[in-house]
């Protein structure tokens, strides 16, 4: 009878421990990060790729958000801390590679196949073809200061630079290679003043005339809301800025289907609809997940 006991305890001693592993472990599943800087934009793209993989894949997806810029998704990425963001062919090309920007390397196409083939390379990394938009730099004027100076191109600007001030994001001061300083000197422009700003605010100070141009993005909706116009990068300064998805190449090892689960969303957006979607959250106050969450629906994504 003692025997009998003691092995029934045994058996219950066993199954408890069984439970236990089960309930810490064994269920637990893979997490994935997803970073985005501190733009509407990103944010939005960022959300649509967690909410797809949320609704196909048996993972958990954390949205780490507000990164200030793309060097410090970088260096998550390549911590390990970040498996998956949105950024930009020419921000790449010259902010992480180093690369200057000549003649040789305005070509869209060519920038997107070097920053691809270094990324796989050196950082284990799959940049997917372009979303299909170019959210390039650009300065904005308010609509009645672009007619009263009679102009349409970044050089026509450079005559009355002296007498304006310029907002612009602190970030964009810092880029070296295609960043504030080198626009600045490769156009002559000597503002009277450089006032570096969060987005929210340089758009505000522009609307409200605290400053008189921005630099800005060029899908940014709140260009469309607040009047504002933009000039022509008439010298060519800038490179493309192709939006295009970068995941870390050991995740998609493990899960190859997410291929095909983020292939909608490529080459689909343009610089309309995504000007649009932006302003949703910039202009109209929606959040990024909401304003993703209403797309990937009306496409039958989820």
């Amino acid at each position: 009878m003692l025997k009998s006991r003691n092995k029934w305890i045994c058996l219950c001693l066993v199954g408890v421990l069984l439970l236990f592993g089960a309930g810490c472990g064994g269920g637990s599943q893979e997490k994935v990060v997803i970073a985005s800087i501190n733009t509407a934009e990103t944010q939005i793209l960022g959300e649509m790729i967690k909410q797809l993989l949320e609704n196909n894949i048996d993972i958990t997806v954390e949205h780490k958000r507000n990164f200030q810029g793309s060097s410090a998704t970088q260096q998550a990425l390549e911590s390990g801390d970040v498996q998956i963001y949105n950024s930009y062919t020419g921000t790449q090309f010259t902010g992480v590679l180093g690369m200057e920007v000549t003649d040789e390397w305005k070509d869209r196409d060519k920038i997107f196949e070097y920053v691809r083939d270094q990324y796989h390379e050196k950082y284990g990394v799959k940049v997917f073809e372009p979303y299909g938009f170019n959210n390039t730099y650009v300065i904005a004027l308010r609509q009645e200061t672009a007619d009263e100076l009679g102009i349409k191109k970044t050089s026509e600007l450079v005559p009355y630079a002296s007498e304006m001030t310029i907002a612009t994001d602190p970030t964009f001061i810092e880029r070296k290679g295609d960043g504030w300083h080198e626009f600045a000197e490769t156009y002559d422009l000597n503002f009277k003043e450089v006032s570096g700003m969060s987005y929210d605010l340089m758009y505000q100070a522009l609307k409200n005339k605290e400053v008189d141009a921005a630099v800005a993005y060029s899908t940014d909706g709140r260009l469309v809301a607040y009047n504002l116009v933009t000039l022509e990068d008439d010298k060519n300064f800038f490179p493309p800025y192709d939006c295009a998805l970068f995941i870390k190449e050991d995740l998609l090892e493990k899960y190859p289907e997410i291929e095909e689960i983020v292939a909608p969303l490529i080459g689909s957006i343009d610089e309309e609809l995504m000007s649009d979607l932006n302003s949703q959250v910039d202009s109209e106050k929606k959040d990024p997940e909401e304003v993703a969450r209403a797309f990937l629906k009306e496409r039958g994504l989820i």
